[in-house]
């Protein structure tokens, strides 16, 4: 057995405390990703497998009313915000439980000017399709061109069926049509918000905001609930 192998421990390190102590910050720094990389990974690794699994738990426990996502909005107020607007007023307006979430992302943005495209708006994009197709998402507010991106594709609800007449009566000269490619047909896809009012509200500017309910949406019910609070109907 060689002398090195003999060693305990606490000789090993005291050795390591020795040498660190006689280095610089730069040259410590060094030594010790140089030696230590692959626990100090491992401890990151573990960590972070951690807190995701305790976040999917404590997700797990609530249930999500409505997932919305505003596009292409600036933050324009420091004394109103949207989670104010929806989590706070709407919450209250439907009498949601506090063990029920609205979620509600307002920091994505998206371009579909090709010459504009850059590897995060591509990420965006592909990131907004996979919540699309999960079914992860019940409203987009978003430019015109947004909409008709995915009004096109079919992509939203017909809000001649999701308003009751009534309602639809009172906002009709708002609604914004869209032309679904595969057939042809005009469809009352979008509501035109009042982009000022809804500055306003949020502390949020778009320009020219509108909002669709998506075909594939689970939460129907809440996002038509939406409308009315956002509408008065």
């Amino acid at each position: 057995m060689t002398p090195y192998e003999d060693k305990t421990l606490k000789d090993s390190l005291r050795e390591e405390r020795k040498k660190l102590k006689d280095m610089g910050l730069k040259d410590k720094l060094w030594y010790i990703w140089e030696y230590y990389k692959f626990p100090i990974i491992g401890v990151i690794v573990a960590l972070f497998l951690v807190i995701s699994v305790s976040s999917v738990i404590y997700n797990n426990r609530f249930d999500t009313a409505l997932n919305c996502v505003i596009l292409n909005s600036r933050v324009t107020s420091q004394t109103t915000s949207p989670e104010d607007y929806f989590d706070t007023g709407f919450r209250q307006y439907i009498n949601l439980p506090e063990d029920t979430k609205i979620e509600v992302n307002h920091s994505m943005s998206l371009t579909f000017d090709e010459s504009a495209m850059s590897d995060f708006t591509y990420a965006e994009l592909a990131k907004l399709s996979a919540m699309i197709t999960t079914k992860e998402l019940d409203v987009i507010i978003g430019r015109k061109d947004t909409i008709d991106h995915f009004g096109q594709m079919g992509g939203f609800t017909d809000l001649t069926q999701l308003l009751t007449p009534q309602e639809y009566e009172k906002v009709k000269d708002r609604i914004y049509f869209v032309t679904v490619e595969e057939t042809g047909e005009k469809v009352a896809g979008g509501i035109l918000l009042d982009g000022d009012d809804f500055t306003k509200k949020t502390g949020l500017s778009i320009d020219g905001p509108i909002l669709s309910v998506m075909t594939n949406s689970t939460h129907k019910d809440t996002a038509a609930g939406l409308i009315r609070y956002m509408f008065g109907l």
